[in-house]
């Protein structure tokens, strides 16, 4: 069933270097917590690192205490049937509605399997619930 939420992504930064996902990969898997969805980029030599996962908290504290700067905002996380045309229909909906999207990371599976897809806009309560009514529609998956 596709779904959607308003959630939380850690925002992780530190240097660009070599081994720098290893490290923040290892450090969020002994704090026990398991990375749902991930995007990383680099900018004037910093890699950011924005993940959502099941202990936001947990993720903090063990970045922090070992001197990486966190963050934490407000995300709008789909579920959608990967199928051709779902980001499509959804994009088409937000672009109606007026509602800009700021950046977008997302995760895919096999064709008809779950994907999901993270993103912040210019609205995001009005996103979520822009989204939520067509999910409900009986016409979305066709």
């Amino acid at each position: 069933m596709e779904s959607i939420f308003i959630g939380k992504e850690v925002k992780v930064s530190t240097e660009d270097r070599v081994g720098a996902l290893a490290e923040v990969t290892d450090h969020i898997s002994r704090a026990g917590v398991n990375i749902e969805d991930i995007c990383v980029n680099v900018l004037a030599g910093e890699a950011l690192f924005y993940i959502v996962t099941d202990d936001n908290n947990k993720v903090k504290e063990a970045m922090e205490s070992r001197g990486y700067k966190t963050g934490e905002r407000p995300v709008v996380i789909l579920s959608l049937e990967n199928r051709p045309g779902a980001l499509l229909k959804v994009a088409q909906k937000l672009r109606e509605e007026h509602i800009d999207i700021k950046y977008l990371y997302g995760t895919t599976s096999g064709s008809g399997q779950k994907t999901t897809i993270v993103f912040s806009s210019s609205d995001n309560e009005k996103a979520a619930e822009t989204l939520k009514f067509v999910l409900s529609l009986s016409d979305w998956a066709k």
